[in-house]
């Protein structure tokens, strides 16, 4: 530790040497009650951020002394609650680091989390308060998923890992006994339509109007590309090559809600943006739907999304509700909409033999153990295939007339 030209500031060397680190620690006073020094340690700003520098360490320990000053000093290390630290310092950080789409399915979490836990300070929320939660999570009576329990837990364990790391708190008592331990998602179960279950339900669509003819091409596109959902939903007849038969994955439907910033132009990854070639049944239901759209509702030219009865985005929400619409009509166990993509890797994988390099390729996963990882159960029903493949190897094999061993142990039974 070695003082700097700036009061509060101090730097210190990493072991090799190499690197060289910022921290303030500020006096602010003595406490009326306990008449102990309050001292105020970081090494972030208030939005999380290593100190680059001295002066931006500086900077941070004279806000820190101003606030303290006029009253507004937001937390103090032992003194503030969960709800306190989530809002002030938290908050802003985690919204600005994730997609809007993330932030506004993650924020009812939060809300969750800090209804349980109330206005309790940080320093009072003891490992079997975290336990109390966990066991609440997984209780029968929420009906929570084991899936939806661990991320919720996953989330609370991480907003505590935080307050350690920002200093706001000593320990994460999540992490302290074994018993508080995170939740595992549980075993993942694969559900997808064979070739012949989705027959039956595209059968059901009634191509006479625009909404069953919007259903139909949308199963199909799914079925037969395994674009994500919020790829198809993202798509312009631009990106959509009909004379030469391929796909251009290169946006994503975005949760948002300003419109102007749904359609984000990337996609998931950066594997994801790739171009997937269709089969010719597919390019002509496309031609098809595109002359129904522009017969019946759109201008001329290509900048207009391909599922669209309005030329307006649709909300994944409404993907599935057809799945489940027409699944129910086909008497055809429901999947989620995302599951379509499960079943292409399916149909790709036990109907037609498709390699493992080929199906990652198609999917857009980064590299083909990606695709093992989530999809390693649909080879195992190829063991039937391999069993079948297996009868008859050994042929007719000729036996001597006569043991060739001299064998006479007290197990030698003679047949």
């Amino acid at each position: 530790m070695t003082a700097t030209k700036y009061q509060s500031v101090y730097k210190e060397l990493s072991k090799d040497g190499k690197k060289t680190s910022y921290y303030v620690s500020v006096f602010l006073g003595q406490d009326p009650v306990t008449g102990k020094r309050i001292i105020k340690k970081a090494r972030r700003d208030q939005y999380g951020n290593h100190f680059k520098t001295a002066r931006a360490a500086y900077l941070e320990a004279e806000r820190l002394k101003n606030e303290y000053k006029h009253g507004s000093f937001p937390i103090r290390q032992g003194q503030a609650t969960l709800h306190e630290y989530y809002s002030k310092v938290f908050k802003p950080t985690y919204k600005g680091n994730v997609e809007e789409s993330t932030w506004l399915s993650r924020e009812p979490v939060f809300e969750m989390i800090l209804k349980w836990f109330g206005n309790k300070k940080l320093t009072q929320i003891q490992p079997t308060d975290c336990l109390q939660f966990r066991n609440w999570l997984l209780s029968p009576e929420k009906g929570y998923s084991q899936g939806y329990a661990s991320l919720v837990y996953g989330l609370f364990r991480q907003l505590l890992d935080s307050a350690v790391e920002l200093e706001y708190l000593p320990k994460n008592p999540s992490r302290i006994k074994k018993a508080t331990g995170a939740i595992s998602k549980g075993h993942h179960i694969i559900h997808y339509w064979t070739l012949e279950e989705f027959k039956r339900v595209v059968s059901k669509c009634y191509l006479g109007d625009i909404e069953g003819a919007l259903a139909y091409v949308m199963l199909n596109l799914y079925y037969f590309t395994g674009m994500r959902v919020s790829e198809a939903l993202a798509l312009w007849w631009s990106d959509v090559n009909l004379s030469e038969g391929y796909i251009k994955v290169s946006h994503t439907m975005a949760n948002t809600t300003e419109p102007e910033k749904k359609r984000k132009n990337y996609t998931k990854t950066a594997s994801g943006m790739r171009t997937i070639d269709i089969p010719q049944d597919l390019v002509q239901l496309l031609k098809w739907w595109k002359k129904q759209q522009y017969d019946n509702l759109l201008q001329k030219g290509n900048d207009h999304y391909v599922l669209s009865a309005t030329d307006e985005p649709l909300h994944r929400s409404t993907v599935n509700n057809v799945v489940n619409r027409y699944a129910k009509l086909a008497g055809v166990h429901r999947i989620q909409a995302k599951e379509l993509r499960t079943s292409h890797a399916c149909l790709l994988i036990n109907k037609y033999n498709v390699d493992i390099l080929a199906v990652s390729q198609r999917l857009g996963h980064a590299k083909p153990t990606t695709t093992l990882k989530y999809y390693s159960q649909l080879w195992r029903s190829r063991n039937r295939t391999v069993a079948d493949q297996l009868n008859g190897a050994l042929g007719e094999v000729p036996h001597p007339d006569k043991s060739l061993i001299d064998f006479n142990g007290n197990q030698f039974i003679s047949m």
